[in-house]
């Protein structure tokens, strides 16, 4: 089913409600685009010359090819926007280059694994003293261990999370 609107715009709440709010609705996206016929037929042309069953190679091989089509930008200044995968598929298959915040490089990236059957979940995570929660990533599940999937490091990998993690909150999607 195809969103109505590829891209949300959303009174989300304040303060420590932000994040929780915010990742009900990234789940729900996921979970919605991940049935979506264009979302998995991508997620399954990026895999289909590797080795059938390897998990690595398939979580690897999508992490790859997103990161070399990706930019991170900021929401627009006072807004929580979060954009369907299907806003980075039309811009990809005019050969452009998507852009997105940390929470729309984790729907896109969690919406492609779970098209073709991996277990996702969304970690907010914080890096403060108070433990507000600031960064967004996502973690999926090969041979039955959760790995970090952060879209937005320039020269992440698969497994990378960021050092000094003062407190993080999971869902699983």
């Amino acid at each position: 089913m195809f969103f109505s609107q590829p891209v949300r715009y959303e009174h989300l709440g304040f303060g420590d409600l932000v994040a929780p709010s915010t990742m009900a609705k990234m789940a729900s996206i996921i979970k919605e685009s991940s049935r979506n016929y264009m979302v998995r037929e991508l997620a399954s042309s990026i895999v289909e010359n590797g080795p059938e069953k390897d998990q690595r190679f398939e979580v690897e091989s999508i992490f790859r090819w997103f990161k070399n089509r990706y930019r991170y930008v900021k929401d627009p200044h006072g807004t929580e926007m979060l954009q369907s995968p299907l806003v980075a598929i039309q811009k990809w298959s005019n050969n452009k280059i998507w852009s997105g915040d940390c929470d729309d490089a984790t729907i896109v990236l969690l919406s492609l694994y779970k098209s073709i059957g991996y277990p996702v979940a969304i970690r907010a995570a914080s890096y403060r003293p108070d433990g507000k929660l600031t960064h967004v990533y996502g973690l999926v599940s090969i041979y039955n261990i959760w790995i970090p999937i952060d879209g937005i490091k320039i020269n992440g990998q698969v497994g990378w999370e960021a050092p000094k993690i003062t407190k993080t909150k999971d869902v699983k999607v």
